[in-house]
């Protein structure tokens, strides 16, 4: 099949797969419930999760505490993480298989994204497995890109942003200052193994 021959419904998936999750993202990751009522960190990976809206005032999700700086820095790179899906989505509806894991390792795991995640996740228990489990799902995007498998990336990136829909579902930033971050470092450090 020829560039111009792909047919649109390859050029509208993105679309249906990002509009939800930006406007999570760009609404400031509003609330997300699980069907079964659980709160979604306590349930299976393969939990359906949908979008309901939750009772005024109830948002059920863990604290994720980050100092101001820190909490603009994490929204940037979620911007940006979104921003990316955007450009995978755009290059594989095209069937630009290279331009789609250029731009997956943007994202994927490195050294340095896992340190970020553990000093974001720092005073949210569980949060910076969350957030590697995100980076490794995105390296599945290049892999299957790289292997020119049209169908597999989409089911990479299907799962990629389940793994945001799951944080975000699990996960709100509460900004704290400068002796509540101390506070929460020193208990983390009395507690560690």
């Amino acid at each position: 099949m020829r560039h111009g021959d792909r047919p649109n419904y390859l050029r509208a998936t993105w679309l249906l797969l990002l509009v939800p999750l930006a406007s999570t993202l760009v609404n400031g990751c509003q609330q997300f419930s699980c069907k079964s009522g659980k709160h979604p960190s306590a349930l299976p990976a393969e939990a359906t999760l949908t979008s309901p809206r939750p009772p005024a005032g109830e948002d059920t999700r863990l604290p994720l505490p980050l100092l101001p700086r820190m909490a603009e820095h994490q929204l940037e790179n979620m911007r940006d993480h979104l921003a990316t899906i955007q450009e995978i989505m755009d290059a594989l509806s095209q069937g630009d298989f290279p331009a789609v894991a250029r731009a997956s390792a943007r994202i994927g795991y490195s050294e340095q994204m896992g340190q970020m995640c553990e000093r974001m996740g720092a005073g949210a228990p569980g949060f910076n497995e969350m957030g590697l489990a995100f980076h490794r799902s995105a390296d599945t995007i290049g892999i299957t890109a790289r292997q020119n498998d049209a169908a597999a990336t989409f089911k990479a990136v299907a799962a990629t942003l389940q793994t945001c829909v799951a944080c975000h579902s699990a996960y709100r930033q509460q900004i704290v200052d400068e002796a509540a971050w101390k506070k929460i470092m020193s208990h983390r450090r009395t507690i560690a193994p």
